[in-house]
């Protein structure tokens, strides 16, 4: 049955890819989108060349980091018909303006929710959260308890505080989303949280107009400045590729069961980090580094001037490690959808490929 769902986040690697999956499945998309005037038109024939429907792609202006998202009256009446809210819109990167981060990914959800809570016919709330925060190791690392900042508001304050020695921004701000909406899935709101692994490009082609994580490691390697893998054997960086995550997101969170449910969204069969530099290597023809340098080692060296000539964030290295993670609903909800993971290695070459042409492309 055809839905109206109520979308941020179009404009990004994520948003755009699920938007063609919706609309492609017959769903009506209402999409906030900030100078919509100008974008739009781009992305309604970004969303048709790839298999969607742009007759079913609409959108209203608005901005995220606005108060009451910047909708017009006319534009928040219009978003009362929606039956779900695809809250896939977030500011991420590695800066360190909190209360930009707050207003984007904490104030903004929470406006959000509370919409939720005035549309007549609601059935769905989706957020996007992070996978790294599934992990009980995690949170045992930074010291914290997932479920009493659910229940208890004031101790959660106190940890958001705190959680500055262990986390950065753009991390903290996506827990305390997480935190808000795990709130209002325990006051009633049906919720469904998608967590995805590091995203690459599609399966077929490798397209993505951005690869947040793989194209730092891309730049270190091509520049010969990356000397050792980060971190130890065993540790690595899940993937999955942009249009699987999709295709999930769009049909996953519909299943009976799907209501109060997280999925965890990655490729277990992801390449260990060695094995992952040594394939991006193999693409650039350039010699893959064979030994290791430990993360509490490696840290400060970016810190002090490695992290330019390397392409690797210091903050990045929150992401490297040895977590295993449940992905059991999401592999349920994909055999009932009947979606198959791709090759995740296949994937990853032709991601690379796909940031190396672009690039050409561009400084042509």
């Amino acid at each position: 049955m055809s839905k109206t769902i109520f979308m941020t986040g179009v404009s990004g690697l994520i948003g755009r890819w699920t938007a063609v999956r919706l609309t492609a499945d017959g769903h009506k998309v209402i999409a906030l989108l900030r100078n919509g005037e100008a974008r739009a038109p781009m992305l309604s024939s970004w969303v048709a060349g790839h298999g969607g429907d742009p007759e079913r792609l609409e959108f209203v202006e608005g901005d995220l980091a606005e108060d009451d998202l910047g909708l017009s009256l006319q534009d928040r009446q219009r978003l009362m018909q929606a039956n779900a809210i695809y809250h896939l819109g977030a500011r991420m990167d590695w800066g360190v303006d909190v209360e930009a981060f707050h207003r984007v990914n904490v104030r903004a959800t929470e406006h959000l929710l509370a919409m939720s809570r005035e549309m007549p016919g609601f059935e769905r709330f989706v957020h996007i959260s992070g996978y790294l925060i599934t992990a009980a190791a995690f949170w045992r690392q930074i010291g914290f308890d997932r479920e009493k900042l659910v229940t208890d508001k004031r101790a959660a304050r106190k940890a958001f505080a705190a959680m500055t020695k262990h986390a950065t921004t753009y991390e903290i701000s996506k827990i305390e989303a997480d935190i808000l909406v795990r709130r209002a899935r325990r006051d009633g709101v049906p919720t469904v949280i998608v967590n995805p692994s590091t995203v690459i490009g599609a399966s077929g082609t490798g397209e993505a107009h951005q690869m947040f994580g793989l194209e730092g490691l891309i730049d270190g390697v091509g520049a010969g400045t990356l000397p050792a893998v980060p971190g130890k054997p065993g540790d690595w960086l899940p993937l999955v590729p942009v249009d699987y995550l999709a295709a999930l997101l769009a049909r996953g969170p519909w299943l009976d069961w799907a209501a109060g449910t997280d999925f965890t969204v990655l490729h277990n069969g992801s390449p260990d980090l060695k094995r992952l530099i040594g394939i991006i290597a193999e693409e650039l023809g350039r010699k893959a580094p064979s030994n290791y340098v430990p993360v509490w080692v490696l840290r400060p060296l970016l810190k002090a001037g490695l992290e330019r000539r390397s392409g690797l964030p210091a903050k990045a290295l929150a992401f490297i490690n040895d977590y295993r993670f449940d992905t059991s609903a999401a592999e349920r909800a994909a055999v009932e959808t009947g979606l198959v993971l791709p090759d995740i290695e296949d994937a990853l070459c032709l991601s690379i490929r796909h940031v190396m042409n672009r690039r050409s492309a561009e400084a042509a």
